[in-house]
Parts: C-alpha cells; sequence; structure tokens
C-alpha cells in the first residue's frame, strides 16, 4: 500500500513486545525514539475483526453496505465516533471485493487507546506489505497473519498458534484456504515471515505452499498510510465531543461576559456623559450667578410693586371684576376687603344655588386667576337664606404674566 509523509512527524505502533514510538526527523527519514506521543496511533490488529466481501457495486466500494454489515454484528457509530473503515481490493466483473475493519464490539482491553492521539490507523495499513503475499509478524506478544491480494491488503488476523512452529504453519494453510473458498484468493507468490521462529516453521511453508516462495526477513519500518481510515474510537469520539461541548459553553460564557461588559461599559460612559453635562451646567449656572441674582431681585421689587402698578391689581379694578361677577338679583354683596396679598368677598344670596353659581364665576374669572380661591359651604338661616364668604390668596405672577 502507498506512503507518503504524514502531517504528523510522530507515530507509534505496536512492537513484538511492547509499543514503539517513532519520529520524522526533517530529511524524512524516520527513526525509533521513547516515550513519543500524540500523532498518528498504529491499533493493533488484536483490537480489529476482518471481514472481506463482494460487493455488487462495480464502481466503489458502498459504505451504506459496510456499515449495514458491521451494524449487523452489533457495531454502532455514536457521538461522531467511526469504528470502521474499508477500501476495494479487487474487481470482477460487475462485482468488487472489499477489505474491511473494524473495532471489536468487545475488544479485551481499552489499554492501548491513546486519548491524544490526532489519528487512529490500522497497524496492518502501516508497513508495506508485499504483492499477493502471506506475511506473519509478532504485535505485543502475539503473531500476526495477513493476506494481500495485488497490492492490496485483503485479509488480516491473529494466530491462535503462541508459537510459530508446523502446527502454526497449518493454521495459516487453513486461513489461506477458507479465503480461497470464498473466492478472495487464488494463489500465493510468497510468504514472508518478519518475526523469529522455530527451526521446523519454514521448511513445513515450504511444504504446505509449495508454489509459494518462502522468505523470512526483518520486519520494515512502519509508516503513516497515505490515505487516512477516518477510523475514531468511541471513547475518544466520546472525549472529543465532550471538549466541544466545554468549549462551546467556554464561548457562550465569554461571549455572555463582553455582552454583559459592553453594557456596562455604555452604562459608565453615559453617566460619565451625564456627569459631564451637569458639571458644565453647573459651571454655567456659576458663570451667570450674578446675573440670575439681579433678575431674581428685580422680580422680587416687581412683586412688591405689582399691587401699585399693574392695573389688574387695583382695588378698583378688583372690585369692578367682583361686581361683574353678580347676577342682577339674588346676591348681595356684604363685604369686600383687601389685607395681606388676600381678597375678602362676603353676601347673602336668596338661595345655596345663588351662592354656588356666584362661586363657580368668581373661579372661572380670567382677571382673578391669580388668585387661590377658598369658599366655605355656605350657611343656611332660617329664612333660607345662604350667607357665603370667599378668601382669595395672591399667587403672584398670572397677572404679571398677562402683561
Amino acid at each position: 500500500m502507498p506512503f507518503q509523509r504524514p502531517s504528523s512527524s510522530v507515530l507509534s505502533f505496536p512492537g513484538e513486545d511492547a509499543s514503539e514510538s517513532w519520529v520524522c526527523g526533517a530529511d524524512g527519514a524516520w527513526k525509533r525514539v521513547e516515550n513519543a506521543v500524540d500523532g498518528v496511533m498504529g491499533a493493533g490488529v488484536a483490537v480489529f475483526d476482518s471481514a472481506p466481501f463482494w460487493s455488487l457495486n462495480h464502481e466503489e466500494a458502498p459504505d451504506a453496505a459496510v456499515a449495514l454489515r458491521w451494524e449487523g454484528f452489533g457495531l454502532t457509530s455514536e457521538n461522531g465516533a467511526r469504528l470502521w473503515t474499508h477500501w476495494p481490493v479487487a474487481q470482477k466483473g460487475r462485482q468488487v471485493l472489499v477489505g474491511t475493519l473494524a473495532f471489536s464490539a468487545e475488544p479485551a482491553s481499552q489499554g492501548w487507546i491513546n486519548l491524544r492521539a490526532e489519528r487512529f490507523e490500522p497497524s496492518a495499513c502501516m508497513l508495506p506489505l508485499p504483492d499477493n503475499s502471506l506475511v506473519v509478524w509478532k504485535e505485543l506478544g502475539r503473531f500476526v497473519v495477513a493476506f494481500t491480494r495485488g497490492s492490496m491488503l485483503l485479509h488480516v488476523c491473529l494466530l491462535a498458534s503462541r508459537r510459530l512452529d508446523a502446527d502454526a504453519a497449518f493454521e495459516l494453510r487453513d486461513l489461506f484456504a477458507a479465503l480461497q473458498t470464498h473466492g478472495f484468493l487464488d494463489e500465493l507468490a510468497a510468504v514472508h515471515v518478519w518475526t523469529r521462529c522455530e527451526t521446523d516453521f519454514v521448511p513445513q511453508l515450504a511444504c504446505l505452499f509449495e508454489a509459494a516462495a518462502v522468505i523470512k526477513e526483518p520486519r520494515p519500518d512502519p509508516r503513516p498510510p497515505a490515505e487516512p481510515s477516518g477510523l475514531l474510537p468511541a471513547q475518544v469520539a466520546a472525549m472529543r465531543l465532550q471538549k466541544q461541548r466545554k468549549r462551546r459553553q467556554m464561548s457562550l460564557m465569554a461571549a455572555a461576559a463582553m455582552v454583559y461588559l459592553c453594557f456596562f461599559a455604555a452604562w459608565w460612559l453615559r453617566l460619565q456623559w451625564r456627569e459631564s453635562r451637569l458639571n458644565q451646567a453647573d459651571r454655567e449656572v456659576v458663570v451667570a450667578q450674578p446675573e440670575i441674582d439681579l433678575v431674581r431681585e428685580a422680580q422680587a421689587h416687581w412683586l412688591e410693586m405689582e399691587g401699585a402698578i399693574n392695573p389688574d391689581m387695583y382695588p378698583v379694578e378688583l372690585f369692578h371684576q367682583i361686581v361683574s361677577l353678580l347676577p342682577n338679583e339674588g346676591i348681595r354683596l356684604k363685604e369686600f376687603q383687601m389685607e395681606d396679598g388676600k381678597l375678602i368677598v362676603s353676601g347673602e344670596a336668596t338661595t345655596v344655588s345663588h351662592a354656588l353659581g356666584f362661586k363657580d364665576r368668581l373661579a372661572a374669572c380670567e382677571p382673578l386667576q391669580h388668585y387661590t380661591w377658598n369658599f366655605p359651604v355656605p350657611s343656611i338661616r332660617e329664612d333660607n337664606r345662604a350667607e357665603f364668604r370667599a378668601v382669595g390668596t395672591f399667587e403672584g405672577g398670572t397677572a404679571h404674566e398677562g402683561q
């Protein structure tokens, strides 16, 4: 399968007995290091199930068919997780052979997951597998076998055997026969052994796979695959979703804080503006205070003199206005008096209605509007005549404003 230099320069890979860390240098060469984190996470074959199948779609491997296949085995992708991947292996007429891997429904252990990894890839896709070959290597104490058809990975799984001996060779033959029975493989060009084995293992392979060359060699160094698988374990998807929610909450809180900050800043600026206006008004008042005092003094003198110089305030004029309010009959005026800014009018009416009518006319008289009138309820005599008394208190200003 093709390889390229990834955007991440760090990867981890399940070695024979422990996880391996690799770092890509500036020259593109990969070197093994200790305890590298993040980057590309190579998921071992132990956490996957492989299930190649023939699809009726001759153009490309249908996502829906692959999803339906794994959902039938009990897998469900939730919270953005992606539990399976697939790729086209070969084409025959209108059919396409699809290779597919999925995380086991009940993996033996979840300790292999690096939650901080940027990307997850099957370990079998991180090795340069030879064309039309059976390849055996070791991952974390277990032996792994992979089958390729052409240059594409077809099937990969763990061996039940814990030792690479004659029995393991027969297990490999049975696996190969099962793939042939389903029409997934024809013949093998070679059998590659990338790990230590018993002395009888290679000779037994040569006998069982007569048409294939048996090659024992070191395992190649891992590389990130050129095409990302898009795999995302459920635990990592849930963690990333939780982080996204926290970031969203923090963003909302920050936005709310910004809104409050802008509101209080605008409120504070308005207060400062109003205080500035008030201070300006106070300064203007202080500057104009001498003129204001002169106006107030002149107003006070006018009020003192208004009774003498305002014709509307002359006793004769006031008396004339009051007399003009009397009807032709029914009311007799008995008293007209001015003292201490008060105008006192009393009289006698033939009926209470006449007295109250005079009260209404007195309150509505335009020239007398600068007086506030107190008109108690008239007293009724034995002959039904009503005595009334009205007291007008001079409020000032109205007569002056009318001039």
